[in-house]
């Protein structure tokens, strides 16, 4: 019976990127998934070419072709992100470093309920730390262009730690109900869980851009453990 050989092998990893997949964990996913298709239709039909075997298997997929499998990827790959930060910032929140948490949301609290223009303080330093994760931001994505430029693999979840993007909601909503929280809450009530959010804030940007990246070939061992022929 017929194989998909390495050159074949190749042209399948070139057919997923030239169809949007950038990720080498999704790719070779797909990969597996065309090769296996391509060598059933070989056993009922052994001549027929192999281009013209990936075509058929590719119409498959629809009109958007691989998107769904990218999509369906990355909604998976998230949740192990997300456990991951909060696995480490449950971690992080033990003593003795939840004492220096404790500390951040009193002198919030204080700020807010004690000083005149303690908003606009906390609010500063909220706005302080989004463009610093901005500017982190910006500086992840130069490095993954220029990891593209030199064709390496890239896995989902590695993009996932080196890209902190989501990261920053985190800091969007505390910040938006520091705006308005009077309004909705009496100010010891509202100031208190304030603090609570914007601490906690603090602590899974933390994780993100110094713990994880810090544990990255650790995390991707643990994830892809094919990796090791590459570390």
């Amino acid at each position: 019976m017929r194989k998909v050989n390495q050159n074949q092998t190749a042209r399948l990893y070139r057919f997923t990127r030239e169809h949007f997949v950038e990720y080498y964990d999704v790719q070779t996913e797909l990969v597996d998934h065309l090769a296996s298709a391509i060598e059933e239709k070989w056993k009922i039909n052994p001549e027929l070419e192999f281009e013209e075997a990936l075509q058929q298997e590719f119409k498959k997929f629809g009109v958007f072709g691989f998107l769904e499998v990218v999509e369906a990827r990355q909604k998976a790959m998230t949740k192990i992100y997300w456990n991951f930060v909060l696995n480490e910032a449950l971690t992080f929140l033990k003593l003795p470093r939840v004492l220096l948490v404790l500390g951040i949301v009193s002198f919030i609290f204080w700020s807010l309920t004690k000083l005149e223009f303690g908003r606009i303080i906390i609010g500063s330093i909220v706005l302080l730390e989004m463009i610093l994760l901005l500017y982190q931001l910006i500086k992840l994505n130069r490095e993954k262009k220029k990891r593209a430029k030199r064709d390496e693999k890239i896995y989902l979840l590695e993009d996932m730690i080196s890209n902190i993007g989501q990261i920053g909601a985190v800091s969007f909503y505390p910040g938006y109900l520091l705006i308005h929280f009077d309004k909705i809450l009496p100010i010891d009530i509202g100031s208190i869980i304030i603090a609570l959010l914007i601490a906690f804030s603090f602590v899974i940007h933390y994780v993100a851009v110094v713990v994880l990246p810090s544990r990255k070939e650790e995390i991707l061992l643990k994830t892809y453990p094919e990796l090791k022929l590459n570390y």
